[in-house]
């Protein structure tokens, strides 16, 4: 199950109870539309699930992040699953921290952060046999949704929060001319509704990331800086907001190079505390996760029921001046995902098509080396220098030894128990 960054939003929230004038005599049309009835957990409960646990199964797969000889697998809304990968040919899982609520992930040292729900949450991984939780930071990232586009993690009140819905059909007389509503099953709900030293290395899917002992985090529409010169303390600092959906960010040197549906931002972090927009390129609606090496930024555009448009293509930049970067080439591709650069060497995520391994050394020839069909692939990492690539996938967690980029040699899988489709 991966991650929408869709929000249902702006839509007409209103009770079920509004349907109560509508008559037989009245009606010329039905509608069946869906009841969402939130799911509640106690706060106290909430709070009291976030710790460490013995390694389990992984049930859905997410983003993933690499440190040192470990791997982070994200379960969407789970937790994450930490795994030694001291032998790349058989991965070990050591331990699962529960965190409800859980998108994304970044380390620095010996800690990690990972968001749950609204609340960004601090833990000391330095044996990651028995990680310990540090802190919670209430209220400092945004409310994720669920599969279904659904926001989760608002409180209905001051002692419970919703942790997900059940749905059901139902039929009702259309008396009016409102289309595009979520129909809730009390009017107390949707009133609630209304008012609502070291790092490792991310995907291009990520919404976390480290650069020059800072967090920056992005959400629909913000990114907010985080001092970590006390990494047990994160220190909020600024924020800065967008007019358009932000899905993910890059760090490289100087700058943050954040995706979103409508263009990719270049900002520079030169004060680290306060990131400054420098420019910004344009592109149809679509999703847009980006990575960057050298003076070129790649970027993937591509089209679906969340993304919206009807592109689907690799886009090449030149960035030797960040204030006015160039298109330099364009792949069509057929549906593309998240990406990964080594050294000219280019993984790119075809979600339900597979994953593709090309060659990008020659701009003016971009080529595909090796299409593995098969997998429904999200997100890669490549371990720079190591020719050895980490995929994240609907059906488990796979690695390949690309040495060869036209032969790339399949190392190892973890597998999703149960039906990931």
């Amino acid at each position: 199950m991966h991650i929408s960054t869709y929000i249902k939003f702006p839509v007409l929230i209103v009770a079920i109870l509004v349907l109560g004038g509508c008559t037989k005599e009245k009606c010329t049309k039905t509608i069946t539309t869906k009841i969402h009835t939130p799911i509640l957990m106690a706060l106290s409960d909430y709070q009291a699930s976030i710790k460490s646990e013995a390694p389990k199964e992984i049930s859905h797969t997410g983003k993933i992040y690499v440190k040192d000889q470990y791997i982070f697998v994200n379960e969407p809304y789970a937790g994450i699953h930490v795994i030694d990968n001291s032998n790349p040919s058989s991965p070990q899982k050591v331990s699962f921290l529960n965190v409800m609520g859980n998108v994304d992930i970044a380390i620095k040292g010996d800690f990690l952060y990972a968001d749950s729900y609204t609340d960004l949450i601090v833990f000391n991984i330095s044996d990651p046999r028995n990680i310990a939780f540090v802190k919670r930071i209430p209220e400092a990232t945004s409310y994720p949704t669920d599969a279904n586009g659904m926001i989760v993690g608002w409180r209905l009140k001051q002692d419970s929060m919703v942790i997900g819905y059940t749905v059901k059909d139902t039929t009702y007389c259309d008396c009016s001319a409102d289309r595009d509503m979520i129909y809730f099953a009390s009017a107390e709900v949707a009133a609630s509704y209304k008012n609502q030293a070291g790092t490792g290395k991310g995907g291009s899917m990520a919404r976390f990331t480290i650069a020059k002992n800072y967090l920056y985090t992005v959400n629909s529409w913000q990114l907010k800086a985080f001092d970590l010169t006390d990494a047990a303390n994160p220190a909020f600092k600024s924020l800065q907001t967008f007019n358009t959906f932000i899905e993910t960010i890059f760090p490289y040197g100087e700058y943050l190079f954040i995706g979103s549906q409508s263009a990719m931002f270049i900002y520079d972090i030169t004060n680290p505390a306060a990131p400054a927009k420098r420019s910004m390129v344009t592109h149809f609606r679509a999703c847009d996760p980006v990575v960057v090496e050298g003076n070129r930024a790649y970027v993937t555009i591509r089209s679906g029921a969340i993304c919206a448009g009807n592109i689907n293509q690799l886009q090449i930049f030149d960035i030797s001046n960040v204030d006015s970067p160039v298109k330099l080439s364009t792949t069509e591709m057929q549906n593309p995902h998240g990406l990964g650069i080594d050294n000219g060497k280019l993984f790119v995520c075809e979600g339900q098509f597979g994953l593709r391994f090309m060659d990008a050394t020659s701009i003016s020839n971009i080529t595909t080396t090796k299409l593995i069909k098969g997998p429904d692939t999200y997100d890669v990492i490549p371990f720079e220098n190591q020719h050895r690539l980490l995929v994240s996938a609907r059906d488990g967690i796979y690695q390949y030894d690309y040495s060869s980029m036209t032969n790339p040699q399949l190392l190892s899988k973890i597998n999703v128990v149960g039906n990931p489709y």
